[in-house]
């Protein structure tokens, strides 16, 4: 789990969805990028700062940012497999704007 802070790209709408024991949730995409990047550096891997694509669960969907906002979230980050194929998840398990 890392803790940072972020620029806010994009927040989604909430999605309602069924959780594993039957209960409606709520869950909401946003896209958060890194500080940093844009450098003299000639490597071009390191000119643009990484954004990630991350969900907020349950009460943090009700959450609502804007772009260019500042936020610190910390981040669990997991893998899994299905079906022969690993994916990456990245949930927002904290989140809070910056003044």
């Amino acid at each position: 789990m890392i803790t940072s802070t972020f620029r806010v790209v994009a927040c989604g709408e909430p999605e309602s969805y069924t959780t594993g024991n039957g209960n409606q949730s709520q869950k909401r995409q946003i896209r958060l990028q890194e500080f940093g990047g844009y450098n003299a550096n000639d490597n071009q891997a390191q000119r643009v700062s990484n954004t990630l694509v991350c969900t907020m669960f349950g009460n943090l969907s009700q959450c609502v940012l804007y772009p260019n906002e500042l936020v610190v979230a910390s981040l669990r980050f997991s893998a899994r497999e299905y079906q022969g194929q690993w994916y990456q998840d990245i949930t927002v398990t904290d989140i809070a704007k910056v003044k």
